[in-house]
């Protein structure tokens, strides 16, 4: 962006070319006449040519800007024009006979006004294009100023949008005191698990379900190794819980580490859970993950109990959170999300890429 200060020296740099560009073409034309013999305009007509030059674009915009009618705005430029060749010619011809002391009939020959004419819509006509050129290129430059200024704030855009689904994380995420949640899991195990194993057992899960779910990861990534456990031990504490528990399940992510955005899978699990039968052999819920060439397939299909009283509870994070999570990362092409949901079921299927954890 050009400062205050910058704009004079601007303005006398371009003052300067253009006044050089005068002096070539001057001396370009002396040269035609020194060789060719050839009468010409005197240097005050050099004068009026440039005034000519730089002012008829200006008085030309300035009418069009202010009549919008096509109509009426051609005959009015008409006359504009054939009044300042007019006005132009009568001024060059009174100051030939200034200069040479002779009458204005003498020196408004019909060879010369011809000549005086020409010339004069040649200069106008040059310096409507080069107005019209350079206010052209003045648009192009303010069009693309403006495109990048628009990329720039998009940017700032996506930038506050990204800190504003971490900050709606982290919000879940303080919703619960760890310190009281962990302590108080680890008072109940201690308790329990002579007396009833199982129940303590359950009790370990579940405090580490919480504790991978309140563990802050910086950039919003976790090992696929810890997310699949965790999603085992989810499972596993609705299973204890529950008298008959029908769930096909597969889980395969094979042997090279990996990183996966961090409780993307436990929300689509838990979606599952929200609403679903899981008791009924008959209607036995479905459950794959499967890790081929560096990309994530996770498939579910439950279905649902709509008569139930007791739903699950939402984490309060949601589809939603996770498509724009997503696509934060990946763009809208990068991943693959179809939830096909009826009365009577509930199936989900992602596709997304992985990324390679390094070990330190």
């Amino acid at each position: 962006m050009t400062t205050n200060a910058e704009r004079p020296k601007s303005r006398i740099r371009v003052f300067f070319q253009h006044l050089i560009g005068w002096l070539i073409y001057i001396l370009y034309e002396e040269a035609v006449v020194y060789f060719s013999k050839i009468d010409i305009s005197t240097v005050f007509a050099f004068i009026v040519n440039a005034i000519i030059f730089y002012n008829t674009w200006k008085i030309l915009r300035a009418i069009s800007k202010k009549i919008t009618n096509v109509f009426f705005l051609t005959p009015v430029l008409f006359v504009v024009s054939t009044a300042i060749i007019a006005i132009t010619v009568l001024f060059k011809l009174e100051v030939d006979a200034l200069i040479y002391h002779t009458s204005f009939q003498v020196s408004a020959d019909p060879d010369k006004i011809s000549s005086l004419i020409m010339r004069t819509i040649y200069f106008g006509g040059m310096g409507a294009a080069f107005g019209f050129a350079r206010e052209l290129i003045q648009r192009e430059r303010e069009v693309a100023q403006h495109s990048i200024e628009k990329a720039q704030i998009l940017e700032q855009q996506q930038k506050l949008e990204k800190k504003a689904l971490q900050a709606e994380l982290n919000v879940i995420k303080s919703q619960i005191n760890p310190h009281f949640v962990f302590n108080t899991l680890g008072f109940l195990y201690a308790e329990t698990y002579k007396k009833l194993p199982e129940v303590g057992q359950s009790i370990i899960t579940l405090s580490n379900i919480m504790r991978y779910a309140l563990t802050k990861n910086e950039d919003g990534f976790s090992s696929l190794e810890s997310e699949l456990a965790y999603i085992k031990d989810f499972i596993k504490i609705h299973e204890d819980r529950s008298k008959a528990f029908f769930m096909k399940i597969s889980i395969e992510s094979g042997v090279i580490p990996y990183k996966v955005v961090s409780l993307v899978l436990i929300t689509l699990i838990e979606n599952m859970f929200k609403h679903g039968i899981f008791n009924q052999s008959t209607k036995e819920a479905v459950l794959s993950i499967t890790v081929v060439d560096g990309k994530l397939h996770f498939y579910s299909l439950n279905y649902k109990n709509n008569n139930s009283v007791n739903k699950i509870q939402s984490n309060g994070i949601g589809l939603n959170y996770i498509r724009e999570r997503l696509t934060d990362e990946y763009g809208r092409d990068g991943y693959e999300l179809l939830v096909d949901e009826t009365h009577n079921s509930y199936e989900c299927k992602l596709t997304m890429p992985l990324k390679y954890h390094e070990s330190n």
